[in-house]
C-alpha cells in the first residue's frame, strides 16, 4: 500500500488517467491560443504592436509546451529511490 490508502497499481491508474487529461487540456489550451493570437493580429493597429503581440504569443505557446514537457517527464517511470530526491529544476546555486 502506498500513503493514502492506495495500492501502487490504483495509483499508477489514477496518474495515468490524469496524465491523459491534462495532454488533452494543453493540447486545446494550445489550440485556443493560437486561434486567439490569430484573431488578435488582425485587430493589431500597427506594425509594431503587431510585432510585439506576436512575441508574447509565442512566449506564451512556448510556455505551454514546456509545461507539457515537464509533465510528461513526471509521468516517466524511474526508480522511486531516483526519484525521491530530485527536484524539477536543481538548481546549483541554492543552499
Amino acid at each position: 500500500m502506498v500513503p493514502g490508502g492506495r495500492d501502487e497499481r490504483g495509483s499508477d491508474t489514477l496518474a495515468h488517467q490524469l496524465a491523459v487529461e491534462t495532454d488533452f487540456l494543453l493540447e486545446r489550451l494550445e489550440g485556443v491560443v493560437a486561434r486567439l493570437a490569430v484573431a488578435h493580429r488582425s485587430g493589431a493597429r500597427d506594425a509594431d504592436t503587431q510585432m510585439t503581440d506576436d512575441d508574447a504569443f509565442a512566449w506564451v505557446q512556448q510556455s505551454i509546451e514546456d509545461i507539457a514537457a515537464t509533465l510528461r517527464g513526471l509521468t516517466l517511470k524511474r526508480p522511486r529511490e531516483d526519484a525521491a530526491g530530485t527536484s524539477l529544476h536543481p538548481l546549483t546555486d541554492r543552499p
